[in-house]
């Protein structure tokens, strides 16, 4: 069923918004689709869901690149029986091979290119399509939420600098603002909060993408929260269930878990500089003198254990540890040495442990971090040190940052200098000055490399 809408007379219209789409969970197999002309065009609308509920928040979805409103309905169709209207967007640009785009992507180069005028005109576009789809169904305005996936996420996130007062909140997962768009000077008073979802092992959106994202929104006024989730360029059923949440505490009132813009982008400069043997002798060093470590802390047996905080090998071997030193020689020490190479919830723990002054504290925060199952962020990072009452924060000043992006950079062109492919990786190095390096957890070939065989 299609019908059209103009936005210009749409303030007028009176047509019931249950005679384009059925009600409730038939809603998604059975979704209506209208056609909204605005002042740039026309956008159809897919209308997935209708809320019985008076006054009940309207979700508007945004697909991505090549795709189209039918796609993401998965994304916005949050939980079958959340009680909002949903309804998903189609973009207006035509891509070649099928599907829409909400602006074009320059190629030409043998890079992507972005016009800002181009995500601004989108930005329009999806602005008088909310206000006809608000006007239509009656939604209370100030429970509008814009959901975008990859391209689509972009453009929720043009529409929180651009039109800060559409929506109640902006929600973008698997994608960031275009390096363009972030170039500009945006300053946003009274905008709408952000929320940002990145999977950890997604290949199309970088995480220094995701670095430049969050500080650009937060250096222009806005309140972001960020997630991550273990998945690639997909949102998982988690991903979903964090939108309905995050959602229902905007509706309830619920402040913003505010995520700070940690510039970090380790994982860009693994060159530090200097020789190879000079960047592992200051990585090693450094590790030394931070203080996380098992056995023997006077140990001249030294196994620098590379790991990073939300690595489930690191984990499994750090849990089997003291069982492994059980077996080891007396004078053996393991020392950490952090790399957080796995996304942002990895580099905010990893910032929060670097600014603790003691190493013994430092000790007791990197056995508690890596103790934990789950998912680390910055946020529950600090809920760890605060029940052990180690003070912890991230410093705010350009030398204190300067000096934790350097100190990882060097952990990580150490760990590639040394030839360890990812974490954990282990160098082990006796007293008589044999070294060897293992990736991953073998503990059998590096007790057989100390001399030692376990049972």
């Amino acid at each position: 069923m299609r019908k059209t809408i103009s936005l210009l007379l749409a303030v007028g219209l009176s047509i019931p918004f249950a005679a384009v789409a059925p009600k409730g969970a038939a809603a998604q197999s059975d979704a209506g689709t209208i056609t909204l002309v605005i002042d740039q065009g026309e956008i159809d609308a897919r209308i997935i869901r209708e809320a019985d509920a008076p006054g009940a928040a309207l979700i508007v979805g945004l697909h991505g690149y090549g795709m189209d409103a039918r796609q993401i309905e998965t994304l916005v169709n949050i939980e079958p029986n959340t009680d909002h209207s949903f309804v998903a967007l189609s973009a207006p640009v035509p891509v070649e091979g099928g599907g829409g785009a909400w602006f074009p992507l320059d190629d030409s180069s043998g890079s992507v290119a972005v016009d800002p005028g181009d995500v601004r005109l989108g930005s329009d576009r999806v602005a008088d399509a909310t206000l006809a789809l608000v006007a239509e169904t009656g939604a209370d305005p100030a429970k509008v939420y814009i959901v975008g996936f990859s391209q689509g996420a972009s453009m929720a996130l043009g529409l929180a600098l651009t039109h800060p007062d559409l929506a109640a909140g902006y929600i973008a997962f698997a994608g960031g603002l275009p390096p363009e768009v972030r170039a500009e000077d945006w300053t946003v008073e009274d905008g709408a909060p952000v929320l940002l979802g990145y999977g950890t092992r997604d290949t199309r959106f970088s995480t220094e993408e995701l670095d430049a994202t969050v500080a650009a929104l937060s250096d222009a006024g806005l309140s972001v929260q960020l997630e991550a989730f273990p998945v690639p360029h997909v949102v998982s059923g988690a991903g979903r269930r964090t939108i309905a949440a995050w959602i229902e505490d905007r509706i309830a009132g619920a402040p913003v878990a505010q995520t700070r813009p940690l510039p970090i982008a380790v994982t860009a400069a693994p060159d530090a500089g200097g020789e190879p043997d000079n960047v592992i002798a200051e990585a090693l060093a450094m590790a030394e003198a931070r203080g996380g470590y098992f056995g023997n802390p006077e140990g001249d047996l030294v196994i620098y254990k590379f790991f990073d905080f939300n690595c489930s090998i690191c984990r499994i071997a750090h849990r089997q540890m003291d069982r492994f030193l059980s077996q080891m020689p007396d004078n053996t020490r393991v020392v950490a040495v952090d790399v957080p190479l796995i996304g942002p919830g990895s580099r905010e723990a990893a910032a929060l442990t670097f600014s603790i002054a003691k190493p013994e504290d430092y000790n007791r925060a990197y056995h508690a971090l890596m103790d934990g199952r789950g998912q680390m962020t910055g946020a529950r990072a600090l809920r760890e040190l605060e029940d052990l009452g180690i003070a912890a924060g991230i410093a705010d000043t350009e030398a204190a940052i300067d000096a934790y992006q350097n100190d990882m950079r060097v952990n990580t062109a150490a760990m590639r200098a040394l030839g360890l492919v990812g974490t954990p990786g282990f160098f082990v190095r006796l007293p008589n000055g044999r070294e060897q390096m293992f990736t991953g957890w073998d503990a059998q070939a590096i007790a057989s490399f100390v001399g030692e065989t376990l049972n």
